[in-house]
């Protein structure tokens, strides 16, 4: 087990993502100031990991909680959120309040290339929308201690948005090819994306981290998630939109990817 004490200072500091940002801009933030929802993409990922009446699950970079709350109330008997902004953290226990979870919810502020948790303590693992936060050595490190914490056989959802092919590939070559295409930005990337993405990733390359960890059944898929908000031309966006109706395009225009593996037994 890696030593808290002994990593490297984060790429991106904990201080970037202050409560202003999970209250504005990550995930579906006015779903959670309206109401503390955790439904949505949480129910779903839920869904996709199986999480039952006898599941303890460890969520990491568990943001404002809503996963940990959403396992609690689908009747898993343990949820564990480990999260690195102290502002996050203690959102994740407004969002436990409001679901009358303050007793059962699991916080703990740290990060989650080390979490001093007990090995093997959970039957799922999750990672949703970390893994652009991460620089290349960074999730190597956070995949391997997901790993460490998941029981054999245990299994691992990562969510993860941009796939890089959308902004490194499809806008590329679509800057380059579209009349007046270079009066466009060279990089689409908003001011959020340019300070916080230091790990965005393609299909290949999620799943090469995570055969590198030690997972077996990796399986890495283009979500269903279409945005084409960065291309500058609306008629350049219904292009695209046209060509991801071709299964065979879609690696280069949908948005996010989903990936389950599994720690050998």
């Amino acid at each position: 087990m890696t030593d808290p004490d002994a990593l490297t200072p984060p790429a991106v500091d904990p201080a970037v993502y202050d409560e202003e940002y999970f209250r504005t801009c990550c995930g579906d933030a006015d779903a959670w100031e309206q109401r503390r929802d955790v439904d949505g993409i949480y129910a779903y990922a839920l869904e996709l990991l199986g999480v039952d009446a006898s599941t303890t699950l460890v969520d990491l970079g568990s943001g404002r909680g809503e996963l940990v709350v959403a396992a609690l109330k689908r009747g898993a008997p343990r949820a564990i959120g480990v999260e690195y902004s102290p502002d996050a953290v203690r959102l994740a226990h407004d969002t436990a309040s409001a679901h009358d979870l303050d007793d059962r919810a699991e916080f703990r502020e740290g990060d989650i290339r080390a979490t001093g948790l007990d090995p093997a303590i959970a039957d799922r693992a999750a990672m949703l929308d970390v893994v652009e936060h991460l620089t290349g050595p960074e999730l190597a490190d956070a995949l391997v201690e997901a790993r460490r914490l998941l029981r054999p056989g245990g299994r691992i959802l990562v969510h993860t948005m941009p796939n890089r092919l959308i902004y490194d590939a499809t806008y590329r070559w679509l800057r380059r090819l579209w009349p007046r295409g270079r009066r466009w930005p060279a990089d689409p990337r908003n001011e959020f994306e340019h300070a916080m993405h230091v790990g965005e990733l393609s299909a290949r390359q999620l799943e090469a981290a995570l055969v590198t960890a030690g997972f077996a059944d990796v399986d890495v898929r283009h979500g269903e998630l279409v945005y084409f908000a960065f291309v500058p031309s609306r008629i350049a966006q219904r292009l695209l939109g046209a060509l991801d109706r071709v299964p065979a395009l879609r690696r280069l225009t949908r948005a996010n990817l989903l990936a389950t593996a599994t720690r050998p037994a």
